[in-house]
Parts: structure tokens; sequence; C-alpha cells
């Protein structure tokens, strides 16, 4: 069976290298690498870090290819390409993903600009008096923290419109943060919508105003969110696009009446997020299923996707502290010791770099 996935990011590429000594597969991706962006907040306050987490894709798959270059269109049988080629499937899943304000997610394709990037924010922290942060989600909460650990003189910031952290999750989560965060000398402005942002989607200079008044001047640096990768997947029948972009999908993960396409990671609206933890759900499933259609079962005959109850959650700040939720129970809320030893430290360098085969 011939399966083409367009998007190399974390669950396109885990799915390829799932599937890639059970089937004939293709990965198609626009960048010329990977970029293990979730470390890229850490690289902010340490740019050295950068050489380590942009992993290029030649020895991930054995059998299967890399095949750089951008999906325009896909039908039932195959994936239109810019270049004006098509290459035929009898399976396409699209993991196209999510963008994110500069420079914690690639913006164009090639690594060089998102490593110049990010060291350009790193030399304006480094010489900044005051860092504002807006949005405090996982990108907001943990920068505060990276900074801090490596400048612990400067000045830093976290502006949120929620009154709590992760307002989703126990509230021993927000407590545990804002302690470390607080002890760290983070000033949080939490449930103070920001007034005067002059961009959303990269660091600049300036200043906003708080909804109680109080006015933040500084090196202003946007962590509002996530937004959907506007894909070929949106173009297909029947598909119903969610607000923020995300497409549904029945129990299969497939958005459309095309039996044999499929959805994966940030795009699909499941109910869990867009997330890197997501991902690692979905990607395992998809490859038994699969595996399981290329041996001839009807897809509908295997149990459907079941999403996290509550999807795990790891947010260091730095390498010794953080708080997460362990997906045990109802939510366990650990401290600075699990979350150091599960992420923290390395940030998953090494398994990645595993996983690409680099021998880093």
């Amino acid at each position: 069976m011939r399966v083409a996935i367009i998007g190399g990011g974390y669950a396109g590429f885990d799915l390829a290298r799932r599937l890639d000594a059970h089937v004939d597969v293709t990965l198609i991706e626009a960048r010329d690498a990977f970029v293990h962006n979730v470390a890229a907040i850490r690289a902010v306050a340490q740019p050295d870090l950068l050489a380590r987490i942009v992993i290029p894709y030649d020895r991930l798959l054995k059998r299967g290819r890399t095949l750089r270059g951008r999906a325009t269109a896909i039908d039932a049988s195959s994936v239109s390409l810019a270049d004006g080629s098509r290459l035929a499937a009898d399976a396409i899943v699209v993991a196209t993903g999510s963008q994110y304000a500069a420079p914690f997610k690639p913006q164009g394709d090639t690594a060089a600009d998102f490593s110049d990037a990010v060291r350009a924010l790193a030399a304006q922290v480094a010489a900044a008096e005051q860092i504002v942060i807006v949005g405090a989600g996982a990108v907001g909460v943990e920068l505060a923290g990276e900074i801090k650990a490596v400048h612990p003189g400067k000045a830093v910031a976290l502006v949120s419109n929620q009154p709590r952290l992760f307002p989703t999750y126990p509230e021993k989560l927000h407590q545990k943060l804002v302690e470390r965060l607080l002890a760290r000398g983070v000033a949080l402005h939490l449930g103070q919508a920001a007034s005067g942002l002059a961009r959303t989607d990269a660091p600049h200079d300036g200043e906003i105003a708080l909804a109680d008044g109080t006015r933040l001047t500084g090196l202003i640096v946007p962590a509002i969110g996530a937004r959907i990768t506007t894909s070929p997947a949106h173009a297909l029948p029947d598909v119903q696009a969610q607000p923020n972009g995300q497409l549904a999908v029945d129990g299969w993960l497939r958005p459309s009446s095309l039996a044999n396409v499929f959805v994966l990671g940030d795009l699909a609206a499941t109910g869990e997020g867009m997330t890197v933890v997501a991902a690692t759900r979905q990607s395992p499933w998809l490859a038994r299923a699969l595996r399981a259609m290329a041996s001839g079962k009807p897809i509908t005959s295997l149990p459907a996707y079941a999403p996290w109850p509550l999807p795990p959650i790891l947010v260091p700040l730095g390498p010794k502290l953080g708080a997460s939720v362990l997906p045990l129970g109802r939510g366990l809320v650990v401290g600075d010791r699990l979350t150091a030893a599960i992420k923290g430290k390395s940030l998953f360098i090494p398994r990645y770099h595993k996983e690409f085969d680099t021998g880093g």
C-alpha cells in the first residue's frame, strides 16, 4: 500500500517512521529540516542549543522517502505538488500542523531563517531591561522561566487575560507554577487584558496597557497561541472547519467523505488541543489502522480513536524547576523533580536525534 503523508512535523514524521517498515511511505515536507520547536523556547535564552534542535530528514526513513515539496491539492488517489507533479497514493494523511508567532515556530521553509530569528530574539532579550510576555499558555510560561533561569536579574512580566494558568487543568498546577514564577521574580499580571499590542506575530519594542491601568514598556514578546495552517484538506468535499481552523473528524480521523484520507496532529479536532502530546497518541493509533488497511481490513472494523480524557502537560521553568500533569487518575500534578526528569533537563532532544538516526 502506498501512503503519502503531508507534513513532517511531530505527528507526520512519527507516523512515517512507524509505517516505514510496513508500507510504501512518502513523507512530503516543504522545510529543509525538522525543527524541534519545543526546545526553541529555551534556545531564546541559550541560543547555542540551536545546533541540536534543527535535525535533517535524510536518515529518518530506511525504505520510504522524504520528498521536499509543497502539496497544493489532494483527491482520492493522489497528491498534487506545487511543481506540477502528482504523487499517486492509496492512503493520504494530512499533518500540516499549526503556525505560531516568530520565532517559536519556523515562519518559512529554511532552518537557517528559523535559527536567525531565534538568535535575533536571544540578542534582544540579552539587551533588554524589561521583557513583557503577552500570553500565558505553555510558550509564555516556559519562556518566562527559561529567561529567568539564564538571566535572573532581568525584569520579566507575564501577562494573561485569564485569571488562572492552564484553567482546564487542576488548580494545583496553577498554584505550583505561580509559586515558582514568583520565587524567580517574574511579575504576574493575570486576568488582565492587554491593549496597544503593536503586533502579534513577532517580538518588538513597545508599550502595552492593562485593564487595571498598568502600563508595561520594554521588549514585547507575543505568545498568544497557535493558528492552524491552511492545508489541502480544507478543500476536501464535506469538510467542516472549526472556528480555529481545525477540521472535524470521524472516529477514524477522517475529515471528509473520502474514506482513505486522514488528518493528524493539530489539524484534527479531537478535543485534545494543539499539543505534541496529542500527536504522541494519534500517530501510533493511525499507524496501526493503516497497517490493518494494508492487510485488507476495512478501517471501520477497527476500534475508533479514543482521545486523551485529559492530555498530560509538562511545563518546565528552566532545566530544574516546573510543574506537570500526568495522565493518572483525574490528572496527577507533580513538581520540579519529575518535570525536570521527564522534560526539563533534556527537552527530549536525545530522543529526537535517536528517532531521526543522526548519531547525535
